[in-house]
């Protein structure tokens, strides 16, 4: 399978096109979304990882042989960053789960 890393997205305008399906990868800060997209693509360091909670910042874009998205998304609850910072992450994965319609977005894991 081939994977490549295509964006981090902060802004709804710097999504990828929607032209393929998405899943997107939500959960709490370093539970290991980031982990399981690596795992799953069988590819050591293709998403960033760290024992550091509030690693992942941005929404992360992932192509998966031309064919389908894998979408990183910013961890919720304990991060050692200010309460602004978090409350943007709030509302990039907000924005992004409500702009992405189900044609796109497929799943959320």
């Amino acid at each position: 399978m081939d994977a490549t890393f295509i964006t981090s997205a902060f802004k709804e305008d710097q999504y990828p096109a929607p032209n393929m399906p998405e899943i997107a990868f939500a959960g709490r800060s370093n539970v290991g979304k980031s982990s399981l997209i690596n795992v799953l693509l069988n590819r050591k360091n293709l998403a960033r990882t760290s024992s550091t909670p509030g690693r992942t910042q941005s929404i992360n874009y992932f192509c998966l042989d031309q064919s389908l998205y894998f979408v990183d998304l910013p961890g919720y609850g304990f991060a050692r960053v200010p309460v602004k910072v978090k409350e943007s992450w709030q509302g990039m994965v907000e924005t992004y789960l409500r702009t992405r319609g189900s044609s796109t977005l497929k799943a959320v894991v």
